[in-house]
């Protein structure tokens, strides 16, 4: 008999689980608080690791499909001089694959494709959750007093999780981790190597991708609280921020216009939680490690966490019981996730949270000094994982 599963939050992370428990014969239902797909967003770059996983899901070629090879090029100073370049080949050589970058409605319209008629319900808030042990099901409360059982919960419902609770009670809150953000997609205006800048204070990204389209970022330093909700007012305090930064910065920015840009504050856990599972209910993706984006890991963490929990519960290891496979993917998903999220959280502090002149100087002197492979070594950390094999469903 199949059993059933229950999936809250249609991100990354919800829907790779998805697909990835649809592998393996579950009955899945996705609930998603938002009342419709989103069709605006920002971008993603995915690393090997977490295309590795979504190959395992079965849905590695259909993603691939709808993003664009990433040419990492050079990382540079805020004056535009290079710190380091490291070029496709040499990461798909060191690592077996290239990063593919997306705009993340297309990635979230794939994965979507890929669970084929599996239900996902829009405009259902999952309130609560009763985790419920070895010999009762799980109970997700919505938001209008409707409850659903399950044999498995997957609480896929963000940074600010409202299931977390009923797993981690005594888990620390996630803290603004000291900048604030501005994501845009555009028209590309000719850019066709994804960079990176670090400056005095602040970061910039800019990502082409495979629909003749430019998404780039921009992190700066400071208190949180500075989004206004006014895409203009937001837009020209980016534009003030940057305007003396290198080329084309500053042309791609006056290129973006309001209603394409969205500025936010940047939340991550300050330490580990201290466990993932309870009961029938676990924890993927930013419910469980939101992170700094500084080492490109968030959304690659949350797929790992999907296929090896889909894998833990369905026989690919683990005990014979959804609790026991619960148990098994705590094991095997903290430590690993608890290593990303420290170094995240290293990288901020040595990266656009660095504001000293004199350390900035000597942060830029030690970069240019160090040869490629010595980026690729820290690519690699987390990059060369290998998924479990799904067992048939």
């Amino acid at each position: 008999m199949s059993r059933s599963a229950i999936v809250v939050g249609a991100g990354i992370a919800g829907l790779t689980a998805a697909n990835a428990l649809t592998r393996c014969g579950w009955d899945v239902r996705v609930l998603e608080r938002s009342p419709e797909p989103r069709t605006t967003g920002a971008g993603i770059v995915l690393l090997a690791n977490a295309l590795r996983g979504l190959d395992a899901a079965g849905v590695g070629d259909a993603v691939r499909a709808v993003g664009q090879r990433a040419y990492p090029g050079t990382l540079r100073d805020g004056a535009g001089r290079a710190l380091v370049h490291v070029s496709a080949e040499q990461i798909a050589a060191r690592l077996g694959t290239v990063a593919i970058a997306f705009h993340r409605p297309r990635l979230q319209e794939a994965l979507l494709d890929g669970l084929g008629d599996v239900e996902v319900t829009y405009g259902a808030a999952a309130a609560a959750v009763d985790p419920g042990d070895a010999a009762r099901p799980a109970v997700v409360t919505l938001d209008d007093g409707t409850t659903l059982g399950a044999d498995l919960v997957v609480a896929a419902d963000g940074v600010r999780s409202r299931l977390r609770a009923a797993v981690a009670p005594d888990a620390a809150e996630p803290v603004y981790v000291g900048s604030t953000t501005w994501l845009a997609v555009l028209d590309n205006p000719g850019i066709t190597e994804m960079s990176q800048t670090w400056g005095p204070g602040g970061e910039v990204g800019l990502i082409a991708l495979g629909d003749g389209r430019l998404y780039w970022y921009a992190t700066q330093v400071g208190p949180a609280g500075r989004p206004t909700g006014d895409p203009a007012a937001d837009l020209a305090a980016a534009r003030a921020a940057f305007a003396g930064w290198h080329d084309p910065i500053p042309q791609v920015l006056a290129a973006t216009t309001p209603e394409q840009v969205q500025q936010l504050d940047l939340y991550g856990f300050p330490k580990p939680i201290p466990r993932m599972v309870r009961g029938r209910v676990a924890l993927v993706g930013d419910a469980a490690h939101a992170m700094p984006p500084n080492v490109g890991q968030g959304g690659c963490q949350g797929i790992e966490d999907a296929v090896v929990l889909a894998a833990s519960v369905s026989g690919g290891s683990g005990g014979d019981s959804v609790v026991d496979g619960l148990a098994a993917y705590d094991r095997v998903r903290r430590p690993r996730t608890s290593g990303v999220l420290r170094a995240a959280w290293a990288s901020a502090r040595i990266g656009e949270q660095l504001g000293n002149p004199a350390l900035v100087g000597l942060r830029n002197a030690a970069l240019r000094a160090l040869p490629a492979r010595v980026m690729l070594d820290g690519m690699s950390r987390f990059a060369r994982w290998t998924p479990p094999t799904l067992p048939a469903g």
